[in-house]
């Protein structure tokens, strides 16, 4: 049950990790037919992504991983981290607040993500709006390929 000043008795487990690394994800293989699928999705067949001749030729040598798509991955990659369950019904992505594709990233390079708790916010009912800093690395790079400050929601059980 929630407390009588709206506030869960169970948010306070989120507030001890900001400024916590969460860890690092395994790392995932990246492979043009990926791209190629997530291209037919969301309709992003630039040659630079999908075209494997074209793009030997261009300026980059290769196709490169769509930032989407990087940034679709981000969700599988948070799987891999041990966050909190003690009295959570679910925990919804409530969307970015910044979100910077830093580094183009070629195709059939593995990558992985890298999760900090940076602040939570108590909301009415008592549920947690949990602030991350995320960022997707790309092996053999020295930039991140991707930084991303990510919400999520966390909504307790009664």
């Amino acid at each position: 049950p929630h407390s009588p000043s709206g506030a869960h008795p169970l948010t306070s487990q989120f507030e001890p990790l900001i400024g916590a690394d969460l860890g690092v994800s395994r790392w995932f293989d990246t492979t043009q037919a990926d791209v190629d699928a997530f291209a037919e999705v969301v309709g992003d067949r630039g040659w630079i992504h999908n075209d494997v001749k074209a793009s030997a030729a261009g300026p980059y040598g290769g196709t490169l991983l769509q930032g989407f798509f990087m940034l679709g991955c981000l969700h599988r990659m948070a799987r891999d981290m041990d966050l909190p369950t003690e009295g959570v019904l679910n925990r919804f992505n409530y969307g970015f607040d910044r979100v910077r594709f830093v580094s183009p990233v070629h195709t059939g390079t593995r990558i992985r993500g890298r999760f900090r708790i940076t602040g939570v916010e108590t909301r009415d009912g008592g549920d947690d709006l949990v602030r991350t800093n995320a960022v997707v690395e790309a092996e053999g790079y020295e930039r991140p390929a991707l930084v991303a400050d990510w919400l999520f929601y966390v909504r307790y059980t009664s």
